[in-house]
């Protein structure tokens, strides 16, 4: 199976960008989520603090699973 992409540059850019790049934002999803996993589940924080981040870890897979991205 093959698939073709086409853009029509410069008009399509912006989409042009996110399809060459999909790799390294993959990697970067990943790596924000390691961050805040290792936030929520090693360190040792206030509560308050502890809610916060994991507020934030929770929104972010939220987040993925709203655009349907599997890491």
């Amino acid at each position: 199976m093959k698939a073709i992409l086409e853009f029509n540059l410069p008009d399509d850019q912006e989409y042009w960008d996110m399809a060459v790049k999909s790799r390294e934002m993959a990697y970067a999803l990943n790596d924000i989520r390691n961050y805040l996993r290792g936030r929520v589940k090693y360190e040792e924080m206030p509560a308050e603090k502890w809610e916060t981040c994991d507020e934030i870890y929770q929104e972010f897979f939220r987040l993925l699973e709203q655009n349907n991205i599997k890491l």
